[in-house]
C-alpha cells in the first residue's frame, strides 16, 4: 500500500511537471512579448514619432485616408453597427470607408446598408461577391444580378461608372480580364491565413489584449511578396491599381447582450449565436451595463479600431465624395500605409521635368523624355526603395527625401518606404507606380 501511494505521488508530480512545462511553452512567448518585446517596440515607435518633419506640399490635392473592404451587419458574419464603426473610424482619423458586405441574395440592390456621410466620414456601400472574390461599388442606385457571368458583371459595373476590384489576391482570378480596375496588394485576412500556428497568435492576442494590443495584432504581419510580384507582373501589361484591405468584421470575439425578453444571447466567432439563456451566475458575474451597441460583455480580438488603424489606403483628391475618391483610386493616385507604425500623411511620390516642375504623380503615365526625376518625400526618416517593373534598382537609407533619374528608361516605377523598429526594417508605405513609357 505504501509503495502504491509512493508511485501515485510520483505520477502526480510528473503530471504537474508536464502541466507546468506545457504552460511555460504556451505562454513563454506571449509573456516575453508583453514584458520585453512590445515595450521596446513602443519605445522605438515613440522615438520615431519625435522625428516627424512636415514635408513640403508638392502634390496639390488633399491626402484623404480611409479603408476599403470592410463589413457591417449586412454581412452574414458580422454584427457591426454604425454606432460601433463611427467611433473607431474617428479614433483612426479616417476620412472614408468603402464597404464590401457579403452578398445576401442574387438580386443585390444599391445603395445598401450603411451609406452616406456621417460626422464628416464618408461611407460608400458595396458588395463582396462569392466565389471569384471581388468588391463592386456601383456608386448609383441599381440592381446587380449575381446569376450573370462574373466578367459581364465587372464590365457592366465599370461601364456604368462604378468600381470593381479583385479581393483576396492569394486566390485564383481571371487576371487577364480587361475591365477590372485593381486588386488588393495587402489584406489582413489574407495575412492571417498564412499563419502556421493561429492558436499561438490567438493566445498572444489574449495575453496582450491591453495597451499592447496593436503590437499583438502586428504578429500576423508577413510581407506579401508573392502578391506584390503578381501585381508588378500585371502592371507590365496594363495599369492595375493596388490597394489595401482591412477586411474588418469585428467578429473574432465572445460577446453577450440582453434580449428584449430578458434572456441573454452569447455570440462567438464569425458572429454566430452560441446560446440564448436565462441570466445565471456567469451572466451576473460577467455582464455589465450595455455599451452603445447593446453589448453587456465583450472579449474581442479584431476590434474595428485596430483593423482601421492597421493599414490604410491614402488617396490624393480634391473632394471628399464617393465619385471623386473612386476616380482618384482607379487612376492609381493612391498609396498604402501601415498606420499603426506611424501616420503617413505628408508622404508624396511624383515626377518632375528638367525645370523641377511636377508633371506626374503616383498612378500617372509619362513619357520617358519628360520624366527628368522621380521624387518622394516622407514625414519620417525611412529607407526609400525604388522598384522598376518589379525589380529593386535603387535605395537610400534614413532619409526624408529621395530623388532618382530614370535616364529615359521605360518601366513601372514604385516606391516602398521602410522604417526601423527594434533593429528591423519594416515596410511602411507602398506606392502605386508611375508609368514611364
Amino acid at each position: 500500500m505504501r509503495g502504491f501511494r509512493k508511485t501515485m505521488g510520483l505520477v502526480a508530480k510528473l503530471i504537474a511537471i508536464i502541466f507546468v512545462t506545457l504552460l511555460l511553452v504556451v505562454f513563454a512567448k506571449p509573456l516575453w512579448n508583453k514584458y520585453i518585446v512590445y515595450p521596446e517596440l513602443e519605445k522605438d515607435r515613440t522615438k520615431l514619432w519625435k522625428t516627424y518633419r512636415k514635408p513640403k506640399q508638392f502634390i496639390g490635392n488633399h491626402d484623404f485616408k480611409g479603408v476599403l473592404h470592410s463589413h457591417t451587419y449586412r454581412s452574414h458574419d458580422s454584427r457591426g453597427q454604425l454606432n460601433e464603426i463611427l467611433p473607431a473610424a474617428r479614433q483612426a482619423s479616417l476620412d472614408f470607408i468603402f464597404l464590401a458586405d457579403h452578398r445576401i441574395s442574387d438580386q443585390d440592390s444599391f445603395p445598401r446598408g450603411i451609406h452616406g456621410m456621417f460626422d464628416g466620414i464618408l461611407i460608400e456601400s458595396g458588395t463582396e461577391s462569392p466565389g471569384a472574390a471581388m468588391m463592386v461599388n456601383p456608386l448609383k442606385a441599381t440592381i446587380i444580378d449575381w446569376k450573370k457571368e462574373r466578367n459581364q458583371i465587372i464590365r457592366e459595373v465599370v461601364g456604368g461608372g462604378g468600381m470593381a476590384f479583385y479581393l483576396h489576391s492569394e486566390e485564383n482570378h481571371d487576371w487577364g480580364n480587361a475591365d477590372y480596375q485593381g486588386m488588393e496588394i495587402y489584406n489582413i485576412h489574407t495575412d492571417l491565413k498564412d499563419e502556421k500556428n493561429p492558436v499561438s497568435f490567438l493566445i498572444n492576442g489574449m495575453v496582450n489584449s491591453g495597451k499592447h494590443r496593436h503590437w499583438s495584432y502586428r504578429e500576423l504581419f508577413d510581407e506579401q511578396t508573392k502578391i506584390t510580384s503578381l501585381w508588378d507582373s500585371l502592371n507590365n501589361h496594363r495599369k492595375i491599381v493596388g490597394m489595401a484591405a482591412v477586411d474588418a468584421h469585428n467578429n473574432q470575439s465572445i460577446r453577450a447582450r440582453y434580449l428584449p425578453d430578458g434572456r441573454v444571447e452569447w455570440v462567438g466567432s464569425n458572429a454566430k449565436t452560441l446560446s440564448i439563456t436565462k441570466p445565471g451566475w456567469k451572466e451576473k458575474l460577467l455582464l455589465s451595463k450595455p455599451d452603445v451597441a447593446g453589448w453587456a460583455f465583450k472579449m474581442e480580438l479584431d476590434t474595428y479600431f485596430h483593423s482601421f488603424n492597421f493599414v490604410n489606403t491614402h488617396l490624393f483628391g480634391d473632394t471628399l465624395s464617393s465619385r471623386s475618391l473612386k476616380n482618384e483610386l482607379v487612376k492609381g493616385h493612391a498609396y498604402v500605409a501601415f498606420e499603426s507604425l506611424a501616420q503617413a500623411n505628408g508622404f508624396q511620390y511624383f515626377a518632375t521635368d528638367a525645370n523641377g516642375k511636377l508633371n506626374a504623380i503616383l498612378g500617372d503615365s509619362i513619357q520617358a523624355s519628360q520624366a527628368y526625376s522621380l521624387q518622394a518625400v516622407s514625414p519620417f526618416p525611412v529607407r526609400f526603395e525604388l522598384y522598376r517593373s518589379g525589380k529593386l534598382i535603387d535605395s537610400r537609407d534614413n532619409s526624408y527625401e529621395y530623388k532618382f533619374s530614370p535616364d529615359n528608361k521605360p518601366g513601372n516605377y514604385r516606391i516602398v518606404a521602410r522604417i526601423t523598429l527594434r533593429g528591423t526594417l519594416l515596410p511602411w508605405v507602398y506606392t502605386n507606380p508611375i508609368y514611364v513609357y
